[in-house]
């Protein structure tokens, strides 16, 4: 008695005799693989086989699996996961050290297989995108939520780096709310010995307008009001579509909201 997947298995190896048969037949009588391909509806490169061969052939009954990138590397997730180690970010952190470049998602799905514990948690954690994350740097730390409170620390764990610019982005942000101008000067050291990119590049323009930013910390004044008279002005020029003279931009400046829109 055969089995279920026996008698598929031998089925399929029957209908594959009859193509194989089909094709040879075919070809014997002159035919070209494309007019084979176009009477049978089988593949080309399937008719080529066929025609080389001199018996229809016999695939294996499994095909060897070739080793993935995380392969190297189960046997160690699994020792730091008995050793009690849970973070999947912070294993994921140690074999990307060990030369594992293979996705984030290859990993965490085969840690939620082999760890069932672990399956629940795992789907309510969605990485965040780096615009959104990076306001986690900066803002203060009584404000933020649970959610994003947990976004941070899996971060921080995740990367030392994002510790260190966490840092200095809160001691920025401190100093701008406190207006402490004498705090400026240490922070762009810090910087740039940090060798974090974007802040460096952040520094650098600071240190271009240095006189401008101290003032800004120092003094009680702003030109908030200036840029949004320009941005009205830009705004009034926009709805003119740049035809209307100086006479009649003055007036519609000057003489009141009415004159925006007329009509």
């Amino acid at each position: 008695m055969l089995t279920k997947a026996e008698k598929r298995k031998l089925e399929s190896q029957e209908r594959r005799q009859k193509r194989y048969e089909a094709v040879k037949e075919l070809h014997g009588q002159g035919l070209y693989v494309s007019e084979i391909a176009h009477l049978l509806n089988i593949d080309r490169k399937t008719i080529n086989k066929y025609v080389r061969a001199n018996e229809c052939p016999i695939y294996p009954e499994k095909r060897v699996r070739r080793p993935g990138k995380l392969d190297p590397y189960k046997e160690y997730i699994t020792r730091r996961w008995q050793s009690d180690c849970h973070s999947s970010t912070q294993i994921l952190h140690e074999i990307r050290q060990q030369g594992y470049n293979g996705s984030r998602s290859i990993m965490m799905d085969w840690v939620a297989k082999t760890f069932k514990s672990l399956r629940s948690s795992y789907k309510t954690v969605v990485p965040w995108s780096a615009s959104r994350a990076s306001w986690l740097l900066v803002k203060k730390k009584e404000e933020l939520t649970e959610e994003e409170e947990q976004a941070l620390k899996r971060m921080k764990e995740a990367d030392e780096k994002v510790a260190e610019a966490y840092t200095l982005g809160q001691r920025f942000t401190d100093m701008i709310r406190e207006r402490r101008p004498e705090l400026l000067l240490p922070w762009l050291e810090d910087v740039a010995k940090s060798r974090i990119n974007a802040l460096m590049g952040f520094a650098r323009g600071i240190k271009q307008d240095l006189t401008a930013v101290i003032n800004a910390l120092s003094l009680p004044w702003s030109n908030g009001q200036t840029e949004g008279q320009v941005n009205r002005l830009k705004l009034i020029k926009r709805q003119m579509y740049g035809r209307a003279n100086f006479d009649l931009l003055r007036k519609r400046v000057l003489g009141g909201p009415e004159l925006w829109n007329p009509g």
